[in-house]
């Protein structure tokens, strides 16, 4: 399966797909005029890191938040006790024009383009999964707005973010820190309601320059964590203080009314909000342990300072929402061990001691332990496990579903059993067919048990859904690659080319690679013109279409700058 750590396609050491990038070279080859591409790296080189940071840093226009007249999504089964209405900004009147939600479109997008590819990011998609549903569950009862992505950071540190566009992050660190779903849940809510509440972008000019300086500043110390920890820690302490000494960090009232809103935004999701001042807690205690050892403030405590004015404020709230009963408490918590160890395996966090001997009593750590044995090749310890957790009762059996189908797969995947993985995720996909996940998964079975058509129909519609899927675009590229190399159609095996060309072009844009991008369209427009002069003209004709309107697309993103 494609693990966590998944970087780009080409000049990956997964056997899997070691001839991946084969139809792209022999396309390179037949374009005498292109230069042969290096393979590509998701980490830039520590000079170009010092480079975007100084720049980055030295933003100084300004941009709007989006708020689009989007149909709301409907999450009525996720609505919890009736509480307070919402407190939310009137819009009315303050409609933005179409060139003002442009440019907040390309701001976010912007964001995202510079914050892929340049750390170690978590790509395992239930975890991308269960993070974004949470995520899309608390932004909905604030804003019409989806959010454009949801990034998870593999970081140790606690640390959350927004960027106006709707781009929300948090890193892996936050997730390790937490001790339920719930105070997960108000990290998020409060990111969210400062989109809601409109603090990055409301006031003077001024302040919306401080607001871009402070999105430079996060996206300089992303930059630079892929090298050093404490030289990411450094940068942002910079880019923090230099809006601080400016008067533009978030105010004690947008602190006090993002947890207000934020904690009705929990509420209303169905998440307790006594859980925000429980981690406020536990983040302030390791805030005076770091100021003892002479250590950084967590990121989250910089941009966000945690006050005992504050903190003192945000329990008496909590005080005055209905206490929920033991079985409301725990609703979430299978849910959240289930994440908790998936995030410490993915992320290479737990030995199999430390599995062992938590598995004992997590269900959460067996199926972890399961997966360490499969890509340890000790198979036989895996299937034991997984015989134990099938032999589960239904209802306990089913709350691991389908991280338990996942698990699985990926056993029966390590051994080669394309075929046998594809039809244990068959099962759970017709159960859950809006599952992002699912479709990635067994998208990858389906290529790898020659059935590449039948991954394409799986993926195509999350890259409609969402542009900026990356590991979409890759998995449509390597189903492309498969249907070049089977096929015994000339103009079948031409146009799936074509289209691995366009979408490694796709994924070189999202990664902020917009050089790399515009090379790959290039080689797929000179092979599409080839075609028009065959008697494959009518299939060369969309295809051209498409790869101008692409090429656009780039250059768009290329020249825009904020």
């Amino acid at each position: 399966m494609y693990h966590s750590n998944r970087q780009s396609l080409c000049g990956k050491p997964d056997v899997n797909v070691s001839n991946a990038c084969f139809i792209v070279k022999d396309a390179q080859d037949m374009i005498s005029s292109t230069p042969k591409q290096k393979t590509a790296r998701l980490l830039m080189p520590h000079a170009i890191k010092i480079v975007v940071s100084a720049a980055l840093l030295t933003m100084a226009t300004g941009a709007n938040s989006s708020e689009s007249t989007a149909a709301p999504f409907a999450y009525d089964s996720w609505q919890g006790p009736a509480s307070d209405a919402l407190d939310l900004p009137n819009l009315r009147g303050q409609g933005l024009s179409f060139a003002e939600q442009y440019q907040n479109k390309l701001l976010g997008e912007w964001s995202l383009q510079n914050i892929n590819g340049r750390v170690k990011m978590e790509h395992d998609p239930w975890v991308q999964e269960t993070v974004k549903e949470m995520t899309w569950r608390l932004n909905a009862q604030a804003r019409q707005q989806a959010p454009l992505g949801v990034v998870i950071i593999d970081n140790p540190s606690i640390n959350a973010f927004a960027a106006p566009g709707g781009v929300i992050g948090i890193n892996t660190g936050t997730i390790l820190a937490a001790s339920s779903m719930d105070e997960l849940a108000s990290v998020v809510a409060h990111e969210v309601a400062h989109i809601s509440q409109r603090h990055y972008e409301s006031g003077v000019d001024e302040r919306k320059k401080a607001m871009l300086m402070q999105i430079g500043g996060m996206l300089a110390a992303i930059a630079a964590s892929a090298v050093d920890g404490d030289a990411a820690a450094a940068v942002m302490m910079g880019s923090q203080t230099a809006t601080m000494n400016s008067s533009m960090a978030f105010s004690r009232n947008n602190e006090r009314e993002a947890d207000r809103v934020g904690m009705q935004i929990m509420t209303q999701a169905g998440y307790d909000p006594r859980a925000m001042p429980s981690f406020f807690a536990t983040m302030n205690q390791q805030s005076q342990l770091n100021q003892t050892a002479n250590r950084f403030l967590p990121s989250f405590v910089r941009s966000h300072p945690l006050s005992n004015e504050r903190l003192s404020e945000s329990q008496s709230r909590a005080q005055q929402y209905p206490t929920m009963s033991l079985s409301q408490q725990q609703r979430h918590q299978a849910l959240f061990d289930l994440l908790y160890w998936r995030v410490q395996s993915t992320g290479k966090h737990a030995s199999e001691t430390t599995l062992t001997a938590a598995a004992k009593n997590s269900l959460g750590a067996k199926l972890s332990l399961m997966t360490w044995y499969s890509e340890q090749q000790r198979f036989t310890d895996a299937n034991e496990i997984l015989a134990e957790l099938v032999a589960l009762p239904v209802a306990r059996r089913q709350v691991l579903e389908p991280l338990l189908s996942i698990t699985h797969s990926q056993i029966l995947s390590e051994q080669g059993k394309w075929q046998q993985a594809a039809e244990v995720l068959e099962r759970q996909q017709r159960l859950y067919p809006e599952r992002r996940d699912l479709r990635l998964y067994l998208a990858e079975a389906l290529t790898n048990s020659n059935e590449p058509t039948k991954a394409q129909a799986l993926l195509k519609p999350l890259t409609q859904q969402q542009p900026a899927d990356r590991y979409a675009w890759q998995s449509l590229q390597l189903a492309n690659e498969k249907i070049a190399k089977t096929t015994d159609s000339a103009q079948l095996k031409n146009i799936a080319t074509i289209n691995a060309l366009r979408y490694r072009s796709h994924d070189q844009l999202w990664n902020g690679r917009y050089e790399r991008a515009l090379t790959s369209l290039t080689q797929a427009k000179q092979l599409a013109e080839r075609m028009q002069t065959t008697g494959q003209a009518s299939s060369a004709r969309p295809l051209l279409a498409s790869i101008n309107a692409e090429i656009k697309d780039v250059k768009t993103a290329k020249d825009f700058k904020p």
